[in-house]
């Protein structure tokens, strides 16, 4: 069997985003028997802390203990890395600067496929975090590539935050009932307002929207099937 670069994923931000992760680097991957999947190296660590929260009111910035977590998948024989947490993207540099190891840029990445399949012009509705939105992250990345962001209003965007960290939020577990409904609905809202397709940027809010009747662009599926290309090439 000739060697294949080894995936390493840097978990726990947050925690049902690392398995989806995986279930859909399994679901990229055309196999013929077990041995043809791809090797993964996970560190999941919830501990890592709350990146919005550092980016919004001055927390502790996750950046070192994300370094500790590329470190040891790194010396477990990663030779790429992938991190399943849109937010965690605001401290790209820095987290490149610390490894030699490739870290695929899933922001990068989502945006290059919008523009590849919605083309120049075509205005998207961003469902993320706070810290995502005042980060700017999609809205530089998908501006550089002429597309448009379209945002929830502010009452809403505090709405997404309860559904994403509130008690009964998506963090917590809750990825069916109001937390979950409040995703769609909001989604609807932005497509009703000229978005032509929902681009979670959060990766809660893509679990809330796996299976909907309007067009989702899923960051962890894009940066799922990047990687497996990298590994196994092919289109």
């Amino acid at each position: 069997m000739v060697d294949e670069r080894i995936i390493g994923i840097i978990g726990g931000m947050g925690v049902d985003s690392t398995l989806d992760l995986m279930k859909k680097i399994l679901d990229a991957t055309a196999v013929e028997t077990e041995q043809d999947h791809i090797h993964l190296v996970v560190d999941f660590n919830p501990k890592i802390p709350d990146r919005t929260a550092c980016i919004v009111a001055g927390g502790p910035s996750p950046a070192p203990a994300i370094c500790r977590s590329i470190k040891t998948v790194t010396e477990a024989g990663a030779d790429l890395i992938l991190i399943p947490c849109n937010t965690a993207h605001f401290f790209f540099d820095e987290l490149q600067a610390s490894t030699t190891t490739q870290i695929l840029h899933m922001v990068r990445c989502c945006a290059e496929w919008t523009f590849e399949h919605y083309g120049k012009g075509a205005k998207i509705g961003l469902l993320a975090t706070t810290g995502t939105v005042k980060s700017r992250l999609y809205e530089n990345e998908l501006g550089d590539l002429g597309l448009e962001v379209l945002l929830p209003e502010p009452s809403e965007q505090e709405s997404l935050m309860e559904a994403i960290y509130g008690p009964a939020g998506i963090k917590m577990g809750c990825l069916d009932g109001p937390a979950a409904e409040t995703v769609v609905n909001l989604g609807r809202k932005l497509l009703n307002r000229g978005a032509c397709a929902i681009l979670p940027g959060c990766t809660e809010p893509g679990l809330a929207l796996n299976d909907v009747d309007f067009p989702v662009i899923n960051p962890v599926a894009i940066l799922a099937r990047k990687a497996v290309r990298e590994v196994k090439g092919g289109p």
